[in-house]
């Protein structure tokens, strides 16, 4: 069995597609982080922007589909992020480490860096390398989930992780990074910044979706795609999930969640 790692998590866009696609059909109240993003950075549509952490691009493909003229850079870790980027017309991809970004000092008028920080072992190294990219006067948009998003399903998969001997693996999050802690690591970085904090949760009232939901969290609590016991805590998950929907008839599986949009001028 390999080791699940962020290499792993991310060879794949499936199990970050999965999340997306929960949050998008099964939040309780509308809720588009990328709009929020846009809203931060009133864009013109000539910034030559980077996306720091773009996993499959849909934030970039969205804005050359909306007619952005300036350059879009995406910028990932995983070879199959940088592809999937890659293979949207208008959007140039980049292999590159947040913490060490290969491009120029002042490069980018924006700079997005969107549920990746958390990621990164060092976030105000991170934080300082948005800074060197960005020209003066351009902005730096930061979103990052809080502290106990989805707790109750992200509970209920590492209950079952444990159940087989197996724990979170050590540097896919870094718990240091919260809405709490985001708005003083941007101060020390950039020095004022806007905070803008959205609370909500997911709801679901059958199992199905939820159950995929969990599915797609499980390498962040140490089950490998080729782990011996995946389909048993798999299996083990559905039922508990199933049987919990059977035993609160008529009620929604709710779970809160929220993230915070911290903009900070260069």
């Amino acid at each position: 069995m390999t080791m699940p790692s962020l290499t792993s998590e991310y060879a794949s866009p499936i199990p970050l597609q999965a999340r997306i696609a929960t949050h998008q059909e099964h939040s309780e109240h509308p809720d588009d982080p990328s709009t929020a993003v846009l809203a931060a950075l009133e864009l013109t549509g000539t910034e030559d922007l980077a996306d720091i952490g773009c996993g499959d691009a849909r934030f970039l493909a969205h804005l050359h589909a909306a007619g952005h003229i300036g350059r879009l850079v995406g910028v990932d870790t995983s070879a199959a992020m940088v592809a999937a980027a890659a293979a949207i017309g208008g959007v140039t991809a980049v292999s590159g480490d947040a913490q060490n970004l290969p491009v120029r000092d002042g490069e980018f008028d924006a700079c997005t860096a969107r549920h990746m920080l958390y990621h990164v072992p060092d976030p105000l190294a991170a934080l300082s390398e948005f800074r060197r990219i960005t020209r003066a006067g351009g902005t730096v948009v930061v979103v990052v989930n809080h502290a106990r998003t989805c707790h109750y399903t992200h509970q209920l998969v590492a209950a079952h992780a444990r159940n087989h001997g197996l724990t979170p693996p050590d540097g896919m999050i870094n718990h240091t990074v919260t809405s709490e802690t985001l708005p003083d690591m941007m101060r020390e970085i950039f020095g004022n910044t806007i905070i803008e904090t959205h609370d909500n949760a997911l709801v679901f009232d059958q199992p199905r979706p939820l159950i995929t939901f969990a599915e797609a969290l499980f390498t962040f609590y140490g089950i490998a795609s080729d782990a011996p016991t995946r389909a048993q805590i798999l299996a083990d998950v559905t039922s508990e999930i199933e049987h919990w929907f059977s035993s609160h008839p008529g009620q929604a599986w709710r779970d809160p969640k929220g993230y915070t949009v911290a903009t900070a001028t260069r």
